[in-house]
């Protein structure tokens, strides 16, 4: 997706969410849409969907969800992975000696990017990052921006 928008002309800035706690990956959204200034539009992924709509930056113009999870008021990331049934080839997460959570090896290619090349998913497996129980778990507060703004959502 960056690619694609930078060959568009589009300034694209991927902000470091450390993945600790939703609250966290919020305020760490935040300082970067602060640095980056005005107006912006925010896209997602997975987790990366409960972060954009909690964030309360007043340079936020639109939200898009790419197979995004996108909490209402009240859930936590977990409930939106609890309400159907668990696809029967969905990874079983838990965490490692350390607390964190990894997507297994094997589960990669099918559980976080079906369509991309077995070079990108070799790329994004490598580059991924451990999640936190903690980001599961926290009660999601909508911000104005996310029940005001255009929402746009993909399955991809």
């Amino acid at each position: 997706m960056i690619s694609g928008l930078w060959s568009a002309g589009v300034r694209v800035v991927a902000p470091p969410l450390p993945l600790t706690s939703l609250q966290d990956d919020v305020a760490a959204l935040d300082r970067t849409l602060e640095r980056v200034g005005g107006p912006v539009v925010l896209a997602a992924h997975a987790y990366g969907g409960g972060v954009i709509g909690s964030t309360r930056a007043a340079n936020v113009n639109a939200l898009v969800y790419v197979a995004a999870l996108a909490p209402d008021e009240g859930e936590t990331v977990a409930d939106v992975f609890y309400r159907a049934t668990p696809h029967p080839s969905a990874p079983t997460l838990e965490p490692d000696a350390h607390g964190l959570i990894w997507l297994p090896d094997e589960a990669f290619p099918t559980a976080f990017a079906q369509d991309a090349t077995a070079e990108e998913q070799a790329v994004l497996n490598a580059v991924q990052r451990p999640i936190s129980p903690a980001t599961l778990s926290i009660t999601s507060r909508l911000s104005p921006r996310r029940l005001s703004s255009p929402t746009f959502s993909s399955k991809w």
